[in-house]
């Protein structure tokens, strides 16, 4: 008798378990007619290594026949830098290998034969029962104060802000703080993050203690946890850009209700210089992802014979100077404020702008009308389009790259996860520099509408492509393809 694998296959019924994240887990193996004996076994977690790098298992119990048997502690490691498994009986090794981990305790006291063969003598089943214990993360605050002067967004302390991250090993409680070199004057907007929380402790909710600013207590009211992009875990503490709870939020007792995006009132932040928060990490189960049903042949044609559009959309690096994409906060569909229709900057802008000898009107919200013109496309079935961006007498100020340049489209984005429509030849072209196809995966269908993004900071690797940010009187103009196999 043997298995190697976790398909079905008779003389073997093998229960294998879905790994999504740090938790308790069980699997097992049933023989049509007793096994006689071990040569051989081992718990494995299938790419372990690379959605999991440096997890740990824990084995709590191994039952033969039902019974429970007596265990000598074990490690993690891999064979093939794919694979992570613990050696729960293995002659074959003579000494730990390089990358050998434990969940706590001593590695010196751990063995690659954690059991006695002779408990193997007619096996019928085998159940084994473990603990997934994925590695440290870190969590700290994200800010920016009203002017986005003062601002930070991960772990690394700067010339301007302190970060006092906590080291996160599973369930309890923790602290966090950041401190800003001068003062940092309102808030625009300020979350708890978990760096890699959805990967590490998938399921995981957060529960906020205490916020205090420069050592006083500040009320709130109840939170959520959620994550933007399916990798940091966060708890929005004041985010003005979300208008309804997300589909993976989640609370740590399990109800939701009067859960809110805002849950401080900002005049506490008024002039403030650190900022701590305490919060306890709960263990909680990740939840099973629900897929949407493929849309029919019928759905699809009615969805394209729709009037739909496609929208150019910027944020610069550092500065923000930004026009969102339509769906988004400051979008197509926000009437109180011009935002959509112009490249807008923030305080910094209009500091540079004064600099710079323009004159630069005074708004209550410190936005700065850098002026631009835009060119959108109406999408009447498939056909080649293009959308465009020219830049106004300022250009984009003091920006000397993007975070984000992308089309946003309201596209629905069934009709291309499910194969009816695709999206090809995409080309940009930024300021004097040449066309440029592009060659990276540029198609983000992950929500409800269909996003053609040539830069992304905040979930691509690197940049792919050098550019220059065009200064003023400059253009960016971006073309694709839309193809259909609708009839």
């Amino acid at each position: 008798y043997q298995n190697w694998g976790a398909d079905f296959s008779e003389p073997v019924t093998v229960k294998s378990a879905e790994i999504t994240g740090a938790g308790e887990y069980f699997v097992g193996l049933e023989f049509a007619t007793p096994a006689e004996g071990l040569a051989f076994a081992a718990l494995g977690i299938v790419n372990g290594e690379k959605t999991f790098p440096g997890a740990c298992i824990k084995i709590t119990s191994v039952r033969i026949n039902g019974e429970s048997i007596d265990l000598l502690p074990g490690y993690t490691s891999s064979d093939d830098g794919i694979c992570t498994r613990m050696n729960i009986y293995n002659e074959w090794v003579s000494s730990r290998p390089d990358d050998a981990r434990v969940c706590e305790g001593e590695l010196d006291d751990t063995s690659w034969i954690m059991v006695d063969k002779a408990l193997f003598a007619s096996v019928s089943s085998i159940d084994v029962d473990f603990i997934f214990d994925t590695v440290s993360d870190r969590a700290y605050i994200m800010f920016a104060d009203s002017a986005w002067a003062m601002q930070n967004w991960g772990i690394d302390s700067s010339d301007t802000c302190l970060v006092d991250y906590a080291t996160i090993d599973g369930e309890g409680t923790y602290t966090t703080s950041i401190e800003f070199a001068s003062p940092a004057a309102g808030c625009a907007f300020t979350a708890l993050g978990i760096e890699t929380g959805e990967l590490t402790f998938g399921g995981y909710t957060i529960e906020i203690k205490s916020i205090l600013i420069d050592g006083v207590e500040v009320p709130f009211t109840k939170g959520y946890t959620s994550s933007d992009d399916g990798i940091c875990t966060r708890m929005n503490i004041f985010n003005e850009w979300v208008s309804a709870l997300p589909e993976d939020a989640r609370s740590f007792d399990g109800d939701l209700e009067g859960a809110s995006w805002i849950i401080v009132d900002t005049a506490a932040f008024a002039s403030f210089s650190k900022m701590e928060v305490t919060f306890t990490y709960h263990y909680g189960v990740p939840a099973t992802k629900n897929e949407a049903a493929p849309i029919t042949a019928d759905e699809a044609k009615e969805l394209f014979a729709a009037e739909m559009h496609a929208y150019i959309a910027v944020q610069g690096k550092d500065t923000y100077v930004f026009r969102n994409g339509w769906a988004d906060n400051y979008g197509l569909n926000d009437t109180e404020h011009p935002y959509f229709y112009q490249l807008t900057g923030w305080a910094d802008t209009a500091t540079w702008c004064a600099e710079n000898g323009f004159e630069v009107p005074v708004t209550d919200d410190a936005s700065v009308n850098m002026g631009g013109e835009f060119t959108d496309a109406i999408i009447n079935g498939a056909g080649e389009y293009t959308v465009s961006l020219t830049t106004g007498d300022m250009g984009f100020g003091a920006t000397e790259s993007f975070n984000m340049l992308y089309v946003s489209t309201d596209i629905p984005a069934a009709l291309v996860r499910d194969g009816f429509v695709t999206i090809t030849d995409v080309k940009c072209k930024i300021g004097d520099s040449k066309t440029l196809t592009m060659e990276h995966e540029y198609l983000d269908c992950s929500g409800d509408y269909v996003l053609i993004k040539m830069l992304d900071s905040y979930n691509f690797s690197s940049e792919p492509f050098g550019y220059t940010v065009p200064g003023a009187n400059s253009s960016i103009t971006i073309t694709f393809t839309l193809n259909s196999n609708i009839e």
